[in-house]
C-alpha cells in the first residue's frame, strides 16, 4: 500500500554508496523515516527534492517491525532557499527542523504544526524578522505538542495569579508554568518574568508573525531568555542552535538575546 502526504527534510544519514535515510515531518503521518534508493546518485530519483528543510511532496511503502519505510517518488514543492546573505534565516530554518526532530513522535500526525513549520520556513527565507517570526513558532510548536506553560494561574495549586500589569511573576520551567509565592518556596531553578510578558504570550501566540513586531524591546528580549530556557528543559539538552542565536540577531539589531 503506497501512501502519499507533503513533508519537510528533518535529516539525511548516507545509508550506502547510492542510498540515503531520510527523515521526514510529514503533514499526514508525522515523522517517519524512510530509505530512498539511489537518493545519493547525482542524478537520482528524487533530485533535489531531499534536500535540508525542502517541502516536498513524497510517495512512500510503509514497513512494519521497525523497519525503514521505502520512499518511492518524492516531488519538491518548496526549497527554503534565503538570500545569498542571510545567514540568520538559515541559521533559524535549521532551528525549526530540530525543534521539530526533537518533539514529534512517529505515527502521531499533527497538521496544524506542520503547517506552521511550512509557513516558518516560508517568511524565514523570504527575509522577515527573524526572532519574533522565530519565537511566534515555538509558541504555537508548545501548543501543538501540549507543553504551553500556564502563564495566567498558578502551575501548582492553580490559583490566578493577580492581575497587576506592572508586577512580576516567578516561572519554574520544571512545573511548566508561573507559581505563587506560597507554592514556589523551596523550588528550584525559578525564573522572574513580567506580567506584561505573559500578557504578551497569550494574546500574540495566534497572531500573524508580523504583527510580533509591535512587541516592545525589553519583552522581546524577555521572551528569548524564557524559550531557552524552558525548551533546554523540555528537550533535557540545550538546542544546538542556540550557538548561533546571537548571530541571528544581527538581522534584527534591535533583539539583543540572551543565550544563557
Amino acid at each position: 500500500m503506497y501512501h502519499k502526504t507533503e513533508a519537510i527534510v528533518l535529516r539525511t544519514v548516507d545509508f550506502s554508496e547510492t542510498s540515503l535515510i531520510v527523515t521526514f515531518f510529514s503533514r499526514n503521518f508525522g515523522k517517519i523515516h524512510t530509505l530512498a534508493k539511489g537518493g545519493r546518485r547525482l542524478k537520482g530519483p528524487f533530485e533535489s527534492a531531499l534536500d535540508l528543510m525542502a517541502q516536498t511532496f513524497v510517495t512512500f511503502i510503509p514497513k512494519r517491525g521497525g523497519a525503514l519505510d521505502l520512499l518511492t517518488e518524492a516531488k519538491l514543492h518548496r526549497r527554503f532557499c534565503p538570500e545569498e546573505r542571510n545567514f540568520s534565516g538559515m541559521y533559524a530554518g535549521y532551528y525549526v527542523i530540530e525543534l521539530l526532530e526533537n518533539t514529534t513522535v512517529e505515527g502521531n500526525p499533527q497538521p496544524e504544526l506542520y503547517d506552521e513549520a511550512a509557513e516558518t520556513l516560508k517568511l524565514l527565507a523570504d527575509g522577515v524578522r527573524v526572532m519574533p517570526c522565530l519565537m511566534r513558532f515555538e509558541w504555537r510548536l508548545l501548543q501543538e505538542i501540549g507543553m504551553f506553560p500556564s502563564l495566567e494561574a498558578c502551575v501548582q495549586c492553580g490559583g490566578k495569579m493577580p492581575e497587576n500589569p506592572g508586577r512580576t511573576m516567578t516561572f519554574t520551567p520544571i512545573d511548566g508554568g508561573v507559581i505563587c509565592s506560597e507554592c514556589r518556596v523551596g523550588k528550584p531553578h525559578l525564573m522572574v518574568i513580567s506580567a506584561e510578558l505573559a500578557s504578551t504570550v497569550i494574546k500574540m501566540a495566534e497572531l500573524p508573525a508580523p504583527l510580533w513586531n509591535s512587541v516592545s524591546l525589553p519583552v522581546l528580549r524577555q521572551m528569548r531568555q524564557l524559550l531557552n530556557h524552558y525548551i533546554s528543559h523540555l528537550l533535557g539538552k540545550r538546542p544546538k542552535m542556540f550557538d548561533y542565536f546571537k548571530t541571528m540577531a544581527e538581522r534584527d539589531k534591535d533583539v539583543q538575546n540572551n543565550t544563557d
